[in-house]
């Protein structure tokens, strides 16, 4: 093993630097970084509205999610603004209890584009950026677009 495979970056931005040197033909870019409560509400309202499945095969489903979607279906004809007041409500009470909402909320996840490349090329990303000490969630049905969630 190297040495570039035991040393950690220091933070979620190195990892992201690292990741694009080792795989300069990748394209990789940010696409997400840290949120508001009220821009992570939007993200989720506009991932439930395109797609409840897609939403909740996402989310681990905690009591957060959970009161999500039911408050979700019992409103369904209820404006985007008003979803987004609901979750943003649901979020700073999950966060304020010590609930994990988003590693957005704490400025430790990334959101990058979708890497260029075979599936073995992909593999072979996601494979490093474990060793390097974060996670990979593969997201290609999101509401906003297809991409990888990195959390540090």
């Amino acid at each position: 093993m190297t040495q570039a495979a035991v040393i950690r970056p220091h933070n979620i931005d190195q990892l992201i630097s690292q990741i694009r040197q080792e795989f300069p033909l990748s394209g990789i870019r940010i696409t997400g970084r840290g949120r508001t409560f009220q821009r992570q509400a939007e993200l989720m309202v506009q991932r439930i509205r395109a797609n409840r499945q897609e939403f909740l095969s996402t989310y681990v489903r905690r009591p957060h999610i959970q009161e999500m979607d039911r408050w979700f279906l019992a409103n369904r004809t209820a404006t985007s603004a008003q979803m987004v007041e609901e979750f943003e409500q649901i979020i700073r009470r999950a966060v304020s209890g010590g609930a994990a909402v988003s590693n957005h909320l704490s400025n430790t996840a990334r959101d990058i584009s979708w890497p260029v490349g075979a599936p073995d090329v992909l593999n072979n990303i996601e494979n490093r950026i474990s060793e390097l000490g974060a996670s990979v969630i593969r997201e290609p049905n999101a509401a906003g677009g297809r991409h990888w969630h990195i959390d540090w």
